[in-house]
């Protein structure tokens, strides 16, 4: 029986925010999330380079601003 391990992206949802998660724009500009506030409604996050290492300063909007610009994360697809 082969194996099949698919990888699919999508785009971020509410359920899907946690700390160290890793997302990126359409213009492969990637985040990665530093802190999660769900009493407040913020999240605060900072850009990486392409070494994965912080690249700007911090960026802290409401958790629906940030869901409607439109980040991706890529999700594993089922063996």
């Amino acid at each position: 029986m082969p194996v099949s391990n698919r990888a699919t992206v999508r785009k971020v949802n509410a359920e899907d925010l946690a700390v160290g998660l890793i997302c990126a724009d359409r213009d492969g500009n990637r985040i990665r999330i530093d802190s999660l506030d769900r009493a407040t409604g913020t999240i605060t996050y900072h850009f990486l380079n392409d070494e994965l290492r912080v690249q700007e300063g911090i960026q802290q909007p409401l958790v629906g601003s940030f869901l409607s610009e439109g980040w991706y994360v890529a999700a594993s697809g089922s063996l």
